[in-house]
């Protein structure tokens, strides 16, 4: 009787191991996508071509704001003075936080990825204690880095600079605005002042 007792306990004990070797050979395949160096190449790849894509959005609103900048100095009768000297050097620093917060952002988006990744292998490995085969989980954990890549490349493309210049639009408006109320001064003047107002008192019209 106790033999019978024996042998089913030895049984059970080589299906435990055997699931358990089973376990851990999944979440190893599971383990190994994601750490394979081909990641990190992949990584690398979307960061390049994200801070060169932000770099050359935060060149291309400096160079507005450049020409935005000499329109509305111009516009002020300011060129050559102290605010031009004062706004030249706010545009420097702006352009150089925008630099700052652009590879921050960038970095930023990288993490998001890694994030992503990291929650997915944690759920495959989870699964695995469940009975997921290590042939399937490495077929969904190659599929989940390529989900989260492309969501990735997709978020970030919906993103861009920001406002780095916005003071630089505000300053522009304002002066717009300025020479609109001069040139509604200078008209008003000119009717009430101009010849044919003249012409139209000498008559009586």
């Amino acid at each position: 009787m106790s033999g019978g007792n024996d042998n089913a306990a030895k049984e059970a004990q080589r299906a435990q191991e055997q699931k358990d070797a089973a376990i851990k050979n999944t979440q190893s395949r599971v383990n190994a996508v994601f750490d394979a160096p081909g990641r990190a190449a992949d990584l690398a790849d979307f960061v390049s071509a994200l801070r060169e894509q932000r770099l050359g959005q935060l060149s291309e609103a400096k160079q507005t704001a450049d020409r935005d900048l000499r329109f509305s100095l111009a516009r002020g009768g300011q060129i050559g003075g102290s605010v031009q000297r004062d706004k030249n050097t706010e545009l420097g620093e702006a352009y150089t936080r925008g630099l700052i917060d652009t590879e921050r952002a960038v970095q930023g988006e990288r993490a998001n990825i890694e994030a992503a990744d990291q929650d997915a292998r944690t759920r495959l490995i989870q699964l695995a204690t469940s009975g997921l085969d290590a042939t399937t989980a490495a077929t969904q954990a190659s599929q989940a880095l390529r989900s989260n890549l492309e969501a990735g490349q997709s978020t970030a493309q919906a993103k861009g600079v920001g406002d780095v210049f916005s003071s630089f639009a505000d300053f522009a408006k304002q002066s717009r605005e300025a020479q609109q109320r001069r040139q509604a001064l200078y008209d008003a003047n000119r009717n009430i002042y101009g010849p044919s107002a003249a012409t139209a008192f000498n008559y009586g019209g």
